[in-house]
This record gives C-alpha cells, structure tokens and sequence, in this order.
C-alpha cells in the first residue's frame, strides 16, 4: 500500500516504540502457542510488514514461514532483515483479496489487515483467500482494532491523527496523519467487531470467536499499572477463526 511504502523505517521504528503493538506481540505469539499448530504445520504472515511478527514465528521453528504485504518498501525492509539474519523466510508483495494458494498452514497471522477492505464484498475475499491456505484443522489468528480506540491519545499510541472521518461508504473511512516530518497521510475502514465475525463465517470458516487482548509482564517501560489501565480500553481484539 502506498501510505507505507512512504513511510517505511520511520514505521517500523513507531512500532518497536508503541506499547499496543508491544501488547499485539503478545497477544498473536500466544495464541499461536495455544491456537495454533505445531511448528511444522507452517505459518502464514499476513500483512506482515517488515517481518517483526513473521520472525517471531520463524524463531519459534515453524517452517515453512511466508509473509506477505501489499507494500514493496515493507517487503523490501523485511528482506534486508532477512539478509542479514537469515531465518529461512520467504517474503512475497501481494493483496490479501488476491492471494493465491502458496501451501496449506498450520496457522495464518494477521495484524490490522482486515481494516483496509473498502467493502463486505472485499473483506469477505479476504478471509476466503486466507481459507484456502490453511490446512484442515488450521486457525487464522487476526488483531483487528477495536473501534474508537485504535489511536486514542496516551498508551503508548503510535504518534497519529484524526484528519477526516468520511461517511457515505459500507465503513467510515478514517483519513489519518502520521506526525512525522513531513506528516504522512494513510487511512483505514473503521468496520465493527461483528463485521469481522460475519465475513468470516460467510467465508467458510467453521468457528470464529474474539477474544480480550493480553498484556506483556510489566517492565521498567511499561509497569503493572500501566498494563492494568490499557486492559480497560484495549486498541485491538483477537479473532480467532478455525478452518
């Protein structure tokens, strides 16, 4: 997507610094180990940017690992990573509504992808094509944002702002601002939980659940009470799919 093709380092670098994103870490490589296949089932990253999530499944020994992003500069980043450290995966530019068959996986990830379908019919593709590259028994695990929560000031946010919310379409779109010099423009579809849920079941999945965020153990960074007052007013939610 061009919004992150622009801004590319600078985004990776708001991410290690953020603390939901810290907090989604969590939340998705936990699941993983409760939810998901062994590591030899395989996982699919999806919207995986410059690769943080999709080296943190590789380092815990599934194989194979694919990450996919509609980005060229995120893929382009998480590449040179993989240069440098190299863990054996496989990065690939693609959309999600036009993913083609690359294996069947133990389990899919996916982080704030589902927010930027424009429409049901779309966000519906995009859990079909994630579908058809599971394996019998695999799980989609996705963070999707938590409406009116997602850039709320304070927690640790990344630095961004409310530019325009356009009505008009099937989801509100929210044209935001990351405060960067120069500011960088990026926008997303703020659909509802049950959105989600719907599309998913409408595109085969046989059980879609939500579930609460979790919250790394506190640290000089981040302590207990900081971790207790985001647990009241997460950013994101866990859906958990099984094929």
């Amino acid at each position: 997507m061009e919004q992150y093709d622009r801004i590319g380092t600078r985004y990776a670098e708001m991410k290690e610094g953020s603390a939901f994103c810290a907090a989604d870490r969590f939340t998705l490589l936990e699941a993983v180990e409760t939810h998901g296949a062994g590591p030899e089932g395989g996982a699919l990253d999806l919207a995986c940017g410059h690769g943080d999530i999709t080296r943190l499944l590789a380092a815990r020994g599934s194989a194979p690992v694919v990450g996919v992003d509609i980005s060229p500069e995120m893929i382009r980043l998480a590449r040179r990573v993989e240069e440098r450290e190299p863990l054996g995966i496989e990065y690939r530019v693609g959309d999600a509504a036009e993913l083609p068959e690359l294996g069947r996986f133990g389990v899919a990830t996916a982080s704030y992808l589902f927010n930027y379908a424009p429409t049901r019919a779309v966000l519906r593709t995009m859990f079909e094509r994630i579908r058809a590259n599971l394996a019998a028994g695999g799980t989609l695990l996705a963070l999707v944002p938590n409406a009116g929560r997602f850039l709320d000031a304070g927690q640790g946010a990344v630095d961004a702002r409310l530019v325009e919310r356009v009505e008009g379409g099937e989801a509100p779109l929210m044209r935001m601002e990351f405060l960067t010099d120069p500011p960088v423009p990026f926008a997303y579809y703020q659909w509802e939980p049950e959105d989600y849920e719907r599309a998913a079941r409408a595109a085969g999945f046989s059980a879609v659940r939500r579930q609460p965020t979790r919250t790394p153990p506190p640290d000089e960074r981040w302590d207990a009470d900081f971790w207790h007052a985001y647990r009241q007013a997460p950013r994101s939610t866990l859906l958990v799919c099984d094929r």
